[in-house]
């Protein structure tokens, strides 16, 4: 079948996420030619997709409503996206979403297609991008999964960022592997490693940095995180973790350079500032150890 660019810009979406008609309307503000118009339009453009063997659809409850279709592509729509001899994910990539992972899944899409439209507003590129499962960090003999990973481009210089998707499923002080604490305990490692290796190579280059974000449902959460992450910090000076609520950045319209995020210190951030040794014009948050306190400390 032939494909027009913006049948292109649609199948390389759903080979970053699993998507639903509003998702890719929102996204499609980012398609070359210019967003789609309704829903309708998507769906008969998902229909041709689909009889040409490169979309599914699955049907899944989300909230009020009854069952939406979410989209994602086949073993076929992958290889048109990467190229014929592109080596497959495993199975699960192209298999409906499982009960337990919906709302997980379906949060991380939604902050997956937000972050790419306003990138494309405040005119930053993405040179590298990872997914749910995709961006695989090896720290000693342990590896651990970011939700998704984002390296956005402006003016020269690159801002490289870990979400994490907290749906205060998990605890946040334990020795558990899936715990806040260890995964604050992942990244300083992380960091440290990459510092090292960037000093055994003469400091060639850019002294590499990133950024690992907490997306939380609540304020107080958040707080919690960051007081931990303040107790967590090898290097009290760098600014590693960042937090903000989940609604906070979805409904912002330039969450990218707007400081929506507080530092292990209260202080606000942007993740895509030109100038970080300039402060915002925001009182910092007093973070206070949490009224139910941490059984340990890292």
């Amino acid at each position: 079948m032939i494909l027009s660019a913006r049948d292109l810009s649609l199948l390389r979406l759903l080979a970053r996420t699993p998507a639903t008609t509003t998702l890719i309307l929102k996204a499609s503000e980012t398609f070359p030619g210019g967003p789609f118009h309704d829903d309708r339009r998507i769906r008969e453009r998902l229909q041709t997709l689909a009889e040409g063997g490169l979309v599914r659809a699955f049907s899944a409850t989300q909230g009020v409503g009854g069952p939406v279709n979410w989209y994602k592509l086949t073993a076929e729509g992958f290889r048109t996206v990467h190229g014929a001899e592109a080596t497959l994910p495993p199975r699960s990539r192209f298999e409906a979403i499982s009960p337990s992972r919906f709302q997980h899944t379906q949060v991380i899409a939604e902050v997956i297609v937000h972050s790419l439209v306003t990138a494309h507003r405040d005119r930053c590129t993405i040179p590298f991008f990872y997914g749910d499962g995709e961006a695989r960090i090896d720290i000693a003999s342990h590896t651990f999964y970011p939700d998704c990973f984002f390296q956005f481009a402006l003016a020269g210089k690159q801002f490289n960022i870990y979400f994490e998707i907290d749906q205060s499923t998990e605890s946040i002080d334990s020795n558990a592997e899936q715990s806040i604490r260890t995964k604050l305990l992942n990244y300083e490692a992380y960091q440290d490693s990459l510092v090292a290796w960037w000093k055994g190579n003469t400091k060639t280059g850019t002294r590499p940095f990133f950024r690992a974000v907490f997306l939380t449902r609540s304020q107080e959460r958040a707080y919690h995180i960051l007081w931990l992450a303040q107790a967590c910090a090898r290097n009290a000076d760098r600014h590693l973790v960042y937090a903000a609520t989940q609604d906070a950045y979805l409904t912002e319209s330039r969450a990218l350079q707007n400081p929506l995020f507080i530092d292990h210190h209260g202080r606000w951030h942007s993740l895509v500032n030109l100038h970080p040794s300039s402060n915002f014009h925001r009182a910092p948050v007093r973070l206070s150890r949490p009224v139910t306190q941490f059984a340990s400390v890292c």
